[in-house]
């Protein structure tokens, strides 16, 4: 039996530098990773955190 790979959005814990397999920084903001043992050692460790949605920004009134 295979476990199924889903795609969440993490982010840093505030404070904190994590890299990709690649070297690559995460975005402080947050990504879409695909959740596999790699990723899910980073947030059983406590250095990624789910992101919050992104919300639409709205133009100001008036302008």
């Amino acid at each position: 039996m295979t476990a199924a790979l889903r795609a969440e959005r993490f982010a840093p814990k505030f404070g904190r530098r994590v890299r990709h397999p690649d070297g690559k920084l995460f975005d402080p903001a947050g990504e879409w990773i695909v959740l596999n043992a790699f990723y899910r050692r980073l947030i059983a460790d406590g250095d990624l955190v789910p992101a919050p949605a992104r919300t639409p920004r709205r133009p100001k009134k008036g302008t």
